[in-house]
Order: structure tokens, then C-alpha cells, then sequence
């Protein structure tokens, strides 16, 4: 905690304030640890979701490969490889609780090429697209996940300190302090008993 308390009733005002903005730090950090596990727990769901169905799309597209090639489509696909374009990921971000993360991502694939009479070659084209969207996807859900994961673990840190540290350190002051400004209290009370005359007695019986 930055700063050193006032002496005095001063100080107690001053360490007052710092408890009350630290437990509404806390309270705020609170909620925001709530949000970003809720949102952590659908990313990783979603991330292995999309996970899923890349490695299923990926493993159909080389099977269909495997018996274009097979069937002697080689050249075809070598021919549809010339002047091929490249596709394009297009993502949309958003921002909750702090942390901005891909939330939805598409692929725009460049058309179809020409690839002969070959029907299992065509079958594997498709398939390698539609798993090529799939990775995107899956690609942007998981950093999403990551994202997030990440701004909850510096939240979750930051929490544990005021919580375990801050404020049990002002809480540990203010007893202190409310220790030494009664002890002051009574040792003035003490001081202005012994300083005041007492009944009939005369200014001289007293140094």
C-alpha cells in the first residue's frame, strides 16, 4: 500500500478511506472474476468443439485425397494447384470484463478450381475448405480462451492481494492507531487530573 498514515485521528480518517476503496477494488474484481469464468468456461467449450470438427473434416479430406490419388488424380490436383489464391480470415472482436478476444471468425476460400472428372478429388477440394474454416474457427475460439484465461488469472492475483494483503495491512493499522490514540487519550486524562487542583487547596501545594 503506497503512503504512510497522518499521526493522530488523521491517520484513522485517512486508513478509513484506503479500507473503504480497497474492499470496493475487491467487490469490483469480485464480479469481474465471476464474468470472465463463466466466459472462460463457454470459450474452452467451444475451443474443443471447433477442435472436434477440424479434426474430423481434416481427416475426411484426406481420406477422399488418399483414393483421389489413388484413382489417378495426381495430375489433376497438381493442374488445380496452378494459380491457386489464397484464402482470407476474417474475425470480429469483442470486449467483456476488460479483456478484447475474437468472437466469431469465416474464411472467404477462393472458387473452386477445375479439377477434372476425378469425383474423389472434388470430394477432397470440399472437405479441405470446410476444414480450413473449421481451423479458423477453432483457432479463434481457443486464443479467445487463452485471452480470457489470462485476464482471470491477473484478476484473480490482483484479488488475492487486496484481499489477503491490502487489506488485512490496514485493518492491522487502524487497530494500531486506534491502540495509540487511546493510550494518548487516557495519558492526557491522567496528565490534566494531576495538573487540577484539588478542593481547598491553594495554587502553592502544587509545583
Amino acid at each position: 500500500m503506497p503512503g504512510r498514515p497522518p499521526p493522530g485521528r488523521a491517520g484513522r480518517v485517512w486508513l478509513v478511506e484506503r479500507a473503504d476503496v480497497a474492499r470496493r477494488a475487491a467487490e469490483l474484481l469480485d464480479h469481474k472474476q465471476q464474468l470472465l469464468r463463466g466466459e472462460q468456461r463457454r470459450l474452452s467449450a467451444l475451443a474443443e468443439r471447433t477442435g472436434e470438427q477440424w479434426r474430423e473434416l481434416a481427416a475426411e479430406a484426406d481420406s477422399w485425397c488418399a483414393r483421389a490419388l489413388v484413382a489417378g488424380g495426381g495430375d489433376d490436383l497438381r493442374r488445380g494447384a496452378i494459380g491457386a489464391r489464397d484464402a482470407h480470415a476474417q474475425l470480429t472482436w469483442t470486449t467483456q470484463a476488460g479483456v478484447t478476444y475474437p468472437s466469431t471468425a469465416r474464411t472467404e476460400l477462393p472458387p473452386l478450381p477445375v479439377l477434372g472428372a476425378n469425383v474423389a478429388l472434388t470430394r477432397a477440394a470440399d472437405a479441405y475448405r470446410r476444414a480450413l474454416d473449421a481451423a479458423v474457427r477453432h483457432a479463434a475460439a481457443s486464443a479467445a480462451a487463452a485471452l480470457v484465461t489470462t485476464e482471470l488469472t491477473g484478476t484473480t492475483r490482483r484479488l488475492r492481494a487486496i484481499r489477503e494483503r491490502w487489506l488485512p495491512d490496514l485493518r492491522a493499522q487502524l487497530d494500531q492507531l486506534d491502540l495509540r490514540v487511546d493510550e494518548n487519550e487516557r495519558e492526557e486524562i491522567t496528565r490534566l487530573r494531576w495538573a487540577r487542583p484539588g478542593p481547598g487547596a491553594s495554587p502553592e501545594d502544587h509545583p
